[in-house]
């Protein structure tokens, strides 16, 4: 009895993975319209290093040192401002010496608000920087992808495993530094 269950257990499976293996072979062809020809780019690479996005963190560096420059002139003049009224409070009546903290009080919250705006100008620049050269950098993506018939483009950090004639990196990012060497980083300030 055994012997005979086993056998038609065996059988059974015969049965069944041949009655498999015709459909796999009966799949129908890819459809060319929904076959996906791939496209990889080092997108985050490609945005650090470009010469037109080094070139503006250049800028955005001097325009920096240039900021910190002033900020700590005026903060040394704060402090020796504080440092005198230090010195004058027990020269001046109460009245006067509070209106003369409050007037220095107001100064500090002035130079507070300079120096943020100043980070906020920078902060600002750098993005307006950045999405202007990506426009360009999607164009030039977008004209690659047209040339190579790729139909689906990803950005490197996606993918774990990729056939290197996937990679498109190199030539987008020789592209890119033809079509955009150097940007001007706009600075919007306020005050």
């Amino acid at each position: 009895m055994k012997k005979s269950l086993q056998k038609l257990v065996v059988a059974s499976a015969l049965v069944m993975g041949a009655a498999v293996i015709p459909q796999a072979h009966a799949q129908e062809a890819p459809n060319p319209e929904t076959v996906a020809s791939v496209m990889i780019v080092d997108y985050a690479g490609i945005m650090r290093e470009a010469s037109a996005m080094q070139d503006a963190k250049k800028q955005i560096r001097e325009r920096q040192v240039a900021y910190q420059q002033d900020i700590e002139t005026r903060q040394q003049a704060l402090r020796e401002e504080e440092k005198q009224l230090a010195q004058q409070r027990t020269l001046l009546a109460a009245d006067v010496y509070q209106e003369k903290q409050k007037q220095f009080q107001q100064k500090v919250a002035g130079f507070q608000k300079f120096a943020q705006g100043r980070s906020r100008v920078l902060d600002q620049a750098l993005a307006e920087t950045q999405a202007t050269f990506q426009k360009s950098l999607n164009d030039v993506i977008a004209g690659l992808a047209e040339e190579r018939r790729a139909t689906l483009v990803l950005h490197q950090a996606q993918v774990i495993i990729f056939a290197n004639a996937m990679n498109a990196s190199k030539e987008v990012f020789d592209r890119i530094n033809k079509k955009v060497p150097t940007i001007k980083v706009e600075f919007k300030e306020g005050s």
